[in-house]
């Protein structure tokens, strides 16, 4: 029978603006002050009572059901709507009392309406409802019983339960008027106006119910925290426009993946965040590889543009007692070893991660310190041309000795100036410096020619053509001895805008390598677009020479030698590797066979020893290979 009622109620209330509970300390403080009030109204009643000539008991009796709601309310382990129940219970007899002392007095019914005003703190539904159930029972019970003590008009005395719904009409509108505006206010701040996704102050209070749940029943806490990969480069190309198309359908994938009892939010710019409910380590990965997935498909910003995106995704469960802040760092933590581990993945947070993100966090410290101190240095090594032994060019590496870890490898501290945008100001430094080496070596081999490593960040940034043209006329090196090497992978991304500044490049003379080619995902038509000089096959190939790794290479130099581009092997380590590459036609080649990247002066001395020898590197102690940045990274070292 009931089952009806109770379905249109839920629906009603599913309909009503749903704001965001209170914090228990500010709920506390809130109720703590209205307690008080309550109580203040015990003697001033009671006292009212004896200057209207109400004798002490009658006096007494009045207060005595007020002062048991404020003890109530007092209790401090009871539930927020017993607490505030019984206060508003206690308010609103208080407002009966005042209008019972003052004969019915109509403008003492005033004070339910302050009643209102003040429940409007508890920011819920509960109050007002008790509220106007008061009204409309006193008013009309006690309005036919001693209509006296409610009204002092006849109409209302004659008709108690009329006036008591019209009364209780106006507490219900002042009510509804009261709960509307701060439940709307509340969700205007609490909802991202971009994706109307929940934004990170009603998420983390939503965390923060989810881990007081957890508390009490034991339900599964996860989170997710979701980064775009490469976001940035749509609007930088495309406009904030597009971008902003891009964040809505991100978030309406997102928000398709998940359940209604979940919670989807923007945390801002191109970052997301997951609540699960009740979903396990296990259970909250596979809803992150949805995710994934969702957002694999293309999306279509503009017109005939279609644009692919992925993301990065770390993943919390709680397993201890923790932190709204704690849960949301370790999530962030994770989505950042996502992003270090290849960017488009998953990763599940472990302890170990929190220590790792503190030493990498040291180590960006001292890195920014490292650009402006010189700490950071340039070292050369030489390219060969395979068939004479003739030293042809130089590759600029970078090289860090730190004053406590020693020798940071590159392949650790180019990623973190890269994610960090330290790699701009790095890269500034590396083209200065090449470009004055190279007009000092130039002295002593007039045909050596520079190649420096460009990142993704410097190839993007307007300003890098611009740095690339100031170095080249303060060095006074032509451009024509200068080559910049781009890895494949950044022919793939923002094509219309590599092509165009490429061109720019190509306008200052300069020269375009592709470094590490063979590990992305070039083909001969998709070249053709780029105005590419040289093919620098990835040492990868070079190291299954002689072998395995012939037809592949050959596959290279053949591509190559039909676009009409040098070939240069990257990682020759032995005579037999350079033999097999001269035989496969390439041309020149630089690795650990002919020398290890050194310092200035030792190049210089390295250049001066090589002159006339064409056996220069024979007989040199091979050193071990560095470790490398993997295909796609940024190769400056």
């Amino acid at each position: 029978m009931l089952a009806p009622f109770v379905s249109r109620g839920r629906s009603l209330r599913a309909l009503l603006p749903a704001g965001r509970p209170i914090a228990d300390d500010r709920w506390e403080a809130r109720h703590r002050g209205i307690a008080v009030l309550l109580w203040l109204h015990v003697p001033a009643l009671f006292v009212m009572g004896l200057l209207t000539h109400h004798t002490l008991w009658h006096s007494f009796a009045d207060v005595v059901p007020v002062a048991a709601c404020g003890i109530v309310a007092f209790i401090p382990h009871q539930s927020r709507h017993v607490r505030s129940g019984a206060a508003t219970l206690g308010l609103v007899a208080c407002s009966a009392i005042l209008v019972h002392l003052s004969g019915g007095d109509v403008s003492m019914h005033f004070h339910f309406f302050v009643v209102v005003g003040v429940i409007t703190l508890y920011q819920d539904w509960v109050p007002f409802l008790l509220a106007i159930l008061f009204v409309v029972l006193h008013h009309g019970i006690l309005g036919v019983l001693a209509p006296h003590a409610v009204y002092n008009q006849g109409a209302a005395q004659r008709n108690p339960w009329l006036w008591a719904g019209i009364h209780g009409a106006f507490v219900l509108a002042a009510s509804v008027a009261h709960v509307l505006a701060w439940r709307l206010n509340e969700e205007q701040a609490l909802v991202d106006e971009l994706t109307r996704l929940p934004n990170r102050a009603l998420l983390t209070d939503r965390v923060r119910l989810a881990l007081a749940r957890r508390i009490r029943d034991g339900r599964d806490v996860t989170v997710l925290f979701v980064d775009l990969d490469g976001f940035k480069a749509v609007n930088d190309t495309m406009g904030h426009a597009s971008g902003d198309r891009m964040l809505v359908e991100v978030a309406h994938r997102i928000r398709g993946i998940v359940r209604q009892t979940d919670t989807a939010a923007r945390l801002g710019g191109d970052e997301f965040a997951v609540l699960l409910d009740g979903h396990d380590t296990r259970a909250a990965v596979v809803v992150a590889d949805r995710i994934l997935t969702a957002l694999a498909r293309p999306v279509r910003l503009d017109g005939n543009h279609e644009r692919t995106i992925s993301a990065s995704i770390g993943v919390v469960a709680v397993t201890h007692e923790t932190s709204v802040d704690q849960v949301l760092r370790n999530a962030d933590l994770a989505m950042y070893m996502a992003k270090a581990a290849g960017r488009g993945r998953v990763e599940v947070f472990e302890d170990a991660m929190f220590d790792e993100a503190l030493d990498r966090s040291d180590l960006e410290r001292d890195l920014r310190a490292a650009v402006t101190d010189g700490s950071i240095t340039v070292a050369y090594q030489p390219c060969v041309d395979l068939a004479t032994g003739e030293v042809t060019g130089v590759e600029a590496l970078l090289r860090w000795t730190h004053p406590e870890r020693g020798n940071v490898p590159p392949v650790v501290f180019i990623p973190i100036a890269e994610t960090t945008g330290v790699i701009l100001d790095l890269g500034r430094h590396v083209l200065r410096t090449a470009c004055r080496d190279a007009v000092r070596l130039r002295d002593a081999s007039p045909s050596l020619v520079m190649a420096v490593n460009v990142s993704a960040r410097q190839l993007v940034s307007p300003a890098f053509v611009g740095d690339v043209e100031t170095a080249l006329r303060d060095s006074g090196l032509a451009g024509s001895a200068l080559v910049l090497e781009i890895t494949e992978s950044m022919l793939v991304n923002e094509v219309d805008l590599t092509v165009a500044r490429l061109t720019e490049l190509k306008a200052l003379g300069v020269r375009v390598a592709i470094d590490d080619f063979g590990t992305g995902y070039s083909s001969l038509s998709y070249l053709r677009h780029f105005p590419i000089d040289i093919l620098k096959i990835d040492r990868s190939f070079v190291d299954q020479l002689p072998g395995d790794g012939a037809a592949l290479a050959r596959s290279i130099v053949r591509l190559g030698q039909s676009l009409n581009l040098e070939i240069v092997a990257e990682g020759v380590e032995d005579d037999a590797q350079r033999a097999e590459l001269r035989r496969l036609g390439c041309v020149r080649g630089q690795g650990f066979l002919f020398a290890e990247a050194r310092p200035l002066a030792k190049i210089e001395a390295l250049l001066r020893s090589a002159e006339g020898h064409p056996d220069w590197f024979q007989g040199q102690v091979t050193p071990l290979p560095l470790p490398r940045a993997s295909a796609g990274g940024t190769q400056l070292a």
